[in-house]
């Protein structure tokens, strides 16, 4: 038995990918069977001899959980204006169109400075920042990602990165690029890394057999920013399958929370391994159907040969770490836009953190003397703190105030989870002599997320209206992880 969740749009992948006919966006479903799996499922209108669908999660009772943070995917029929909008995308001819600008829930802008093997001009440089801060009411702030990829020149990165802050007061800046050349920037004695609110971000994909490489590159990583005061780094590690053994992995990343900020496991599927997988299940589907005179009776059937699960590295972290971090520790990054207000009033400034939810999924690991990388959801009910604050957001974005400061308080007080002893936060959120060891908690404090990719063959376009990393390109910008929409 089949039961629809929600309705969207996706690529065919016969038509987009397999027959070359572009960037076809078809109408979608997401389904749960019998087996407690969710599956998306492409409805394309071509008639072709079998169906591929995505594995899209192997828990269903993860996926709802999921969902219930997610006031538009929730909602079956949410959303519908939101995808008649994205027709912007849509040139007439059912090719795709990239978007001119990015929205203000875009959390973070993806910018490249090394285009057609060579730097952008300081004045194109100059041009794009002042152009990406528009976008954005004068309250709102937004991360920036630095990339380079194709660009050995080491001292020609650290100078526009250097250029940028400049530019960019008062916005975290990451720098992205290889360990090798974080390492050498990292050893230049005007290394950008020295700029207030540069952070460098590395992003490592980790195949299984190269657990042992990692860990070393790490380490001679560590030693470099351990140079640096008050450094903040963002590891990524992009992973496939069959993954990587995680455990040492993990161990070393969790300890390692005087340097490392943000651990962020992006599953990836290379273009290439994609294409090869789906021509050859489709070419064993036609040699069969070639082979069966009785054609009428396969017209329905649906292949599942193309695999999106997330779930399934949930359960790999999980056996890592021995259950230390599990399935139940993860939220919907989204969750995060009820911290919104008490970033501001800490000093942070305003962002947007509103993703899709089954986008990106987040746990904090909390530090502290008695506390050793313990998953938040273990020490306050986030769930409750969500929904609790989720009717005050709006008046907390203009002022705490006295009357809306006791009932933060009030909130933060009852999301205490019984047995576990803790100070009063509101106290330590609000009273500046506290502020020194608040400050020193969450610099101890880590974020492993879970970075959901989507990819040509696993497009959801209900998740991707709420796109927050955008890269821009020349035309405009397009989704950091579909790259092309």
């Amino acid at each position: 038995m089949e039961t629809i969740l929600y309705d969207t749009q996706t690529f065919c992948p016969i038509c987009t990918i397999i027959n070359r006919k572009g960037l076809l966006l078809k109408a979608a479903i997401v389904v749960s069977r019998d087996d407690d799996k969710v599956y998306l499922k492409c409805c394309c209108d071509q008639n072709h001899s079998k169906q591929f669908e995505t594995l899209y999660c192997s828990s269903l009772k993860f996926f709802k959980r999921i969902l219930s943070f997610d006031p538009i995917i929730g909602n079956r029929f949410g959303a519908v204006k939101d995808i008649e909008g994205m027709s912007k995308y849509n040139d007439g001819n059912n090719q795709i169109k990239v978007s001119k600008n990015p929205t203000v829930s875009n959390f973070v802008l993806e910018f490249s400075i090394f285009q057609n093997s060579m730097f952008l001009s300081d004045d194109e440089i100059k041009h794009n920042i002042q152009q990406f801060q528009t976008f954005y009411p004068k309250n709102r702030k937004f991360v920036l990602k630095v990339i380079a990829r194709g660009s050995n020149n080491i001292n020609g990165i650290n100078d526009k990165v250097k250029y940028i802050s400049s530019l960019l007061k008062g916005y975290p800046i990451l720098l992205e690029v290889t360990l090798e050349r974080l390492n050498e920037i990292g050893k230049l004695n005007n290394s950008c890394l020295l700029g207030t609110k540069v952070y460098p971000a590395v992003k490592y994909y980790l195949k299984q057999g190269d657990e042992s490489t990692f860990i070393r590159d790490i380490n001679q990583l560590l030693v470099v920013l351990r140079e640096y005061s008050d450094m903040q780094c963002v590891v990524t590690i992009a992973l496939e399958r069959k993954f990587a053994n995680l455990t040492d992995i993990l161990r070393l990343l969790r300890k390692s929370n005087d340097v490392i900020r943000f651990i962020i496991l992006s599953l990836e599927r290379p273009p290439k391994q994609l294409v090869e997988t789906l021509t050859i299940h489709n070419n064993n589907n036609n040699n069969d159907n070639n082979n069966n005179n009785n054609n009428n009776n396969n017209n329905d059937e649906i292949l599942t040969c193309n695999i999106n699960d997330p779930y399934e590295l949930i359960q790999e972290i999980e056996r890592a770490t021995e259950g230390s971090i599990n399935g139940d520790d993860f939220y919907p990054l989204n969750v995060g836009q009820a911290l919104e207000p008490m970033l501001n009033m800490m000093g942070y400034g305003l962002y947007s953190i509103k993703p899709s939810s089954y986008c990106s999924f987040a746990t904090c690991l909390v530090n502290t003397s008695t506390i050793e990388s313990r998953p938040i959801n273990r020490i306050l009910n986030i769930g409750k703190l969500y929904y609790d604050l989720l009717p005050l957001l709006p008046e907390l974005e203009e002022k705490i105030g006295f009357f809306n400061g006791l009932k933060l308080k009030s909130i933060l007080k009852s999301c205490n989870i019984p047995g576990v002893q803790l100070p009063n936060l509101f106290d330590y959120l609000t009273d500046r002599s506290k502020s020194e060891i608040t400050r020193k908690v969450i610099d101890q404090t880590q974020i492993l997320i879970i970075h959901n990719n989507m990819d040509l063959a696993s497009l959801d376009l209900k998740r991707r209206c709420n796109c927050s990393v955008e890269t821009k390109i020349k035309d405009g910008f397009i989704s950091s992880c579909t790259g092309c929409i």
